[in-house]
């Protein structure tokens, strides 16, 4: 069995195949499917074991480590299997251990939370260039860049009242992020960290809100005064629309779970990119940019 580190990031592995005819994973998962390998490796009876990938390259979301109960061993994933002897499993999944280094730069590196003005908190740089997006931007970004990996080519415009954004993946297997004219150009060996980036910096400003809240007698007050607020400024926002109340409903209830005092930093930071998501999706065109920037401004702290 081969293992090759691809023009594209990602890793595959196979025997007598060329071109992308291969079982795929990201980079950043080899040394959880070598422990799959080495599992399956050391299991003699009747085995199986299905390792379910955290991105959708080469086509597949799984990838299934099988041994039979006559001894014979099976590889299969993105449409592909492979029989292969106890030795060239471990041999694999030694392989898989010590890759040899790609050079990725910290998440931190890439995306960081920097003080607000004007709804702007977020900062993406590569390259000696930079973009700055408000929270919701940040989160609609994410979600494009998620979206375009599983791709060849990918183009998006976002549009947020005055602002631009973009996000373009070229067939070369290159990205581009935008907001108004400034551009910051990211390889595929980067994208995992500046996904990451991206979830660290949201959930970041999420929680200096939650922070800011309190846990003292009167936390739960200031909870609920921001949920009103959101729920107050919606409706004002969608006026006599006839879809207003359940628009607002339904961003009410994602506020109350972001702020809410029982949820763990991951899910509100999933429930506010779900809500931004929605209002830019399920919402009409004319309500993006005022219902966006409530949320800009909502769930960001500013000291006074």
């Amino acid at each position: 069995m081969y293992i090759k580190i691809r023009k594209d990031g990602a890793l595959g592995f196979g025997r007598g195949t060329e071109g992308v005819a291969e079982i795929t994973l990201g980079y950043g998962e080899a040394h959880m499917a070598a422990a799959a390998l080495e599992k399956l490796a050391q299991t003699a009876r009747s085995y199986k074991q299905t390792y379910v990938k955290t991105t959708g390259v080469g086509g597949g979301n799984k990838i299934d480590f099988e041994r039979a109960d006559d001894g014979t061993i099976t590889i299969s994933g993105d449409g592909h299997s492979y029989f292969c002897t106890e030795k060239e499993v471990r041999d694999l999944a030694e392989l898989l251990n010590h890759l040899p280094p790609v050079q990725v730069s910290p998440a931190s590196d890439y995306v960081q939370k920097i003080p607000p003005e004007a709804g702007i908190c977020i900062t993406v740089k590569n390259g000696g260039k930079a973009i700055q997006m408000k929270l919701p931007e940040a989160a609609l970004m994410k979600t494009a860049v998620v979206t375009s990996l599983e791709s060849r080519f990918y183009e998006e415009h976002i549009v947020n009242g005055n602002r631009r954004l973009s996000v373009q993946r070229s067939s070369d297997l290159k990205w581009e992020l935008g907001v108004n004219d400034e551009r910051v150009k990211f390889t595929a060996y980067e994208i995992e960290a500046l996904l990451a980036g991206l979830q660290n910096s949201i959930l970041d400003v999420l929680m200096d809100l939650v922070k800011s809240m309190g846990a003292d007698k009167i936390a739960d007050i200031r909870v609920k005064s921001q949920i009103q607020r959101v729920e107050q400024e919606s409706l004002k926002i969608l006026g006599d629309f006839k879809k207003a109340k359940t628009i607002s409903k339904n961003v009410t209830k994602s506020a109350t779970r972001i702020l809410g005092t029982s949820e763990d930093a991951d899910a509100r930071t999933t429930e506010f990119i779900e809500m931004a998501k929605y209002v830019y999706s399920s919402v009409e065109p004319q309500f993006h940019a005022p219902l966006l920037d409530l949320l800009g401004s909502a769930f960001v702290f500013t000291s006074k």
